[in-house]
């Protein structure tokens, strides 16, 4: 399991293994909190598997990094990439 504080997100990644393609699953939880209380967003790609825990997530990682982006531009009324 990798976690990462990103943006004021908690973004929580594990490798989950499937065991028909005997590879790993990335997978993101990100939360955050808001006026409201705890909100939360859960990524799963089962397209995208990896030979290791560590490749899956770092691409859970990534995955959610570029999700956290997205919501951040979208609630500035942004249409260009932050950086």
């Amino acid at each position: 399991m990798a976690a990462l504080l990103y943006k004021d997100c908690l973004i929580i990644a594990t490798g989950r293994f499937d065991k028909d393609k005997e590879l790993r699953m990335p997978i993101a939880d990100i939360s955050w909190h808001s006026a409201t209380g705890r909100e939360s967003h859960t990524i799963q790609d089962s397209v995208h598997c990896f030979g290791t825990k560590q490749e899956a997530e770092a691409f859970a990682i990534e995955a959610a990094k570029t999700w956290v982006d997205a919501r951040v531009r979208a609630a500035l009324g942004l249409t260009v990439p932050l950086k």
